[in-house]
Formats: structure tokens, sequence, C-alpha cells
């Protein structure tokens, strides 16, 4: 061998072979050799770092999972609580506004004495009345209740009307489409709100078809859709209430109010100032004549 090169011998049984290599690529590959060996050195650090890592991270992860699934049964019972208490309050209020309402003057006397029947027709065409389906059938009345579906005990804001499904549904009072939900979502699913005068409001949902649109123009009597089962809902119906000033109202004596039992609503709907409302509607008809 030469001192400036490096011969490599390679013998088997038939012959022996030698292979003369430069001083220089032997270090070359010498240093080849040690950059593999360290690239695999720091990689198996690397990737066992990343091991003990990631096998941390997953313990964190079960702990996170641990905590989120105790946090969410807090929650739960929370949102129990809550509504338990929300219950209890809407109960008060309902007593306290009960309260407030039997405290309302009462309609006097000369003043119904002094109604016209054009004025009656007119408040009858114009305030909520008679029933929004050819047939009145209460299936589910205005107050506390169980809900079929959930089974918890709430305050029903109207009433359930039996309506097989595409029954038509009829305004009970000349107003304007407030607010339309013609999809089938929410509790109510399909709805329609129509604002009345002297600031009543009616709402039906559940329904299958709504015929109408936002800001129509809406006389008594006009079909606005069809009934339906549409919601949470446990069957086909008509879900209606009637509200006044932001209040909710029984529906019953609405729906009951014509001309053969006129003033009977004054004394049983007390949340509305029947007073006052009467006297305006007696001054605008005046007006009108007098015009």
């Amino acid at each position: 061998m030469k001192k400036d090169r490096f011969v490599i011998t390679i013998s088997d049984i038939d012959s022996t072979s030698s292979f003369n290599l430069h001083k220089v690529i032997k270090k070359i590959i010498i240093w080849i050799i040690l950059i593999i060996f360290l690239v695999i050195s720091v990689s198996f650090f690397t990737i066992s770092h990343l091991s003990k890592n990631v096998h941390k991270l997953s313990k964190d992860r079960d702990v996170l999972f641990e905590e989120n699934n105790v946090y969410s049964q807090e929650i739960k019972e929370k949102k129990e609580q809550i509504k338990e208490l929300g219950l209890q309050l809407e109960e008060i209020e309902e007593i306290i506004g009960v309260q407030k309402d039997d405290n309302n003057t009462l309609i006097q006397r000369v003043t119904l004495a002094k109604l016209t029947s054009s004025v009656k027709t007119f408040m009858l065409q114009t305030i909520p009345s008679e029933c929004p389906l050819p047939t009145c059938k209460i299936t589910s009345k205005f107050g506390w209740r169980t809900h079929p579906l959930t089974k918890n005990k709430k305050f029903h804001n109207g009433l359930d009307l039996r309506a097989a499904r595409r029954t038509e549904v009829r305004s009970t009072a000349d107003g304007v489409v407030r607010y339309i939900q013609d999809k089938n979502e929410g509790g109510f699913g399909r709805v329609i709100i129509i604002a009345h005068n002297y600031g009543f409001e009616t709402l039906y949902g559940h329904l299958r078809f709504v015929d109408v649109k936002l800001g129509d123009v809406i006389s008594k009597g006009q079909v606005i859709g069809k009934s339906g089962n549409s919601g949470k809902s446990d069957g086909p119906h008509l879900h209606y209430e009637v509200r006044y000033g932001g209040r909710i109202l029984n529906p019953t004596d609405f729906i009951k109010w014509n001309m053969q039992n006129y003033e009977e609503i004054f004394e049983k709907q007390r949340r509305v100032q029947w007073e006052s409302l009467v006297s305006l509607i007696k001054n605008q008809q005046n007006k009108l004549v007098q015009q």
C-alpha cells in the first residue's frame, strides 16, 4: 500500500480482488458514516422526545375529557335548577299579574250603554274574536300543564285546537302580518304572528303551509295558512295565542266573543284597559260620522 493510498482487498474461494482508495476518499467515507450516525442519533432522540410529549398530551387530553364530563354534568344540573327557578318565577309573575288585573277598573256601565251596534261590530272586526278554525275543539287549555313531549311542567301561553292536516286557518281580526316562520324549525314550527289594532296580536303555530307574506294586510276571516304538525308537536293541531301590549291573554274568552255575549269579555279579560280602549274607539267612530 502506498503512503497516500488505502487498499481494500476482497477475497472469496475463487479469487482475490484489491481496490486502491485515496486517503481523501477514505476520510470522506468516514465523515459520511459519522454524519449518518449523528443524524440517526439525533432522530432517535427527537422521536423519543416527541413520543414522550405525545404520551403526556394524551394523558392531558384524557384528564381534560374527564373534567369536561364533570363540568357538563354540573352545567346540566345547573340548567335544571335554573329551569325550575324559571317555572317558579313564572308562577309568581302570573300570580302578581292576576292580582294587578283584579284591581283594574271595570268598564263603566254608562260606557257600555252608549255602545252602538256599529261600534260593537267594528270592535269584533278589529280585535281578535271567534275561532281561527271552522270548528273549535280545545285539546289543551291555557295555563300550567305537563308538556306532552318533554313531560315538564310549563305554562301554556295559548290554546291547542284540534285540526286535521291542511285545515284552513283564518285570521281572527283585521291586521298586518308582523312575523312569519315558514320553515319547520323551533317549538312552533311554521308560525304566523298578526298585529291587530290597539296593541292586540295573534299567533298561529304548528302550521303545514303559510299562505301570506310579511307585511300583508289581512282582513278578518281571511285564510292565512293550513294546519299541520310542524315543530315540537305530538300530532296535527293548531296552537293559537292572543296577546295585548306584550302580555299573554286567555284565548278562550276571545274565541267565544260575539254579539250574544258581548259584555262578558270586559269582565273576564281584566288585563285589557277596556274603559279607555272603548272610549277611544267611540271617539274615532264619532269623528268618522261627523266627517
